[in-house]
């Protein structure tokens, strides 16, 4: 190959380098998916519930512990689930999450049968940050 074609090529591929790096914000910003705003609208949710809205939550995860999620949690879901954003159902023995983002930005409401019984509700803010929301802590 001639010189001057190689220097052609790599020209162009330093152009188009440098095109993709200064548009790579507005690339991201057109077809991106910001996470940062799914995990914060979903954490909003999850503080505001009442203790009405955390009993519909249990009774979600009773059906589903008892009638585990089919297609690996993938839906599809009832209509208000979807319209919560539900995203996957995940579903072990005794224990329901309710996912909303999943993989390394983890935001669920997880929904746990304790060995009396009982229900535990857990805001999973992040894979390291969450929160128990029932029973209510004094």
């Amino acid at each position: 190959m001639k010189l001057c074609v190689k220097i052609a090529f790599v020209t162009s591929g330093v152009v188009v380098l440098l095109i993709l790096f200064f548009a790579a914000p507005q690339i991201y910003e057109i077809f991106g998916f910001d996470t940062r705003k799914q995990m914060d609208a979903d954490k909003k949710y999850m503080d505001s519930l009442t203790d009405k809205d955390i009993q519909a939550w249990i009774q979600r995860a009773q059906y589903y512990i008892k009638n585990p999620p089919t297609n690996d949690g993938m839906g599809p879901f009832p209509p208000e689930l979807q319209k919560l954003g539900i995203t996957g159902i995940e579903e072990q023995p005794g224990n329901v999450d309710f996912v909303w983002l999943g993989g390394m930005d983890d935001t669920a409401l997880d929904v746990v049968q304790t060995s009396n019984g009982d229900f535990q509700v857990f805001a999973v803010y992040t894979p390291y940050t969450n929160r128990m929301i029932w029973p209510r802590q004094p």
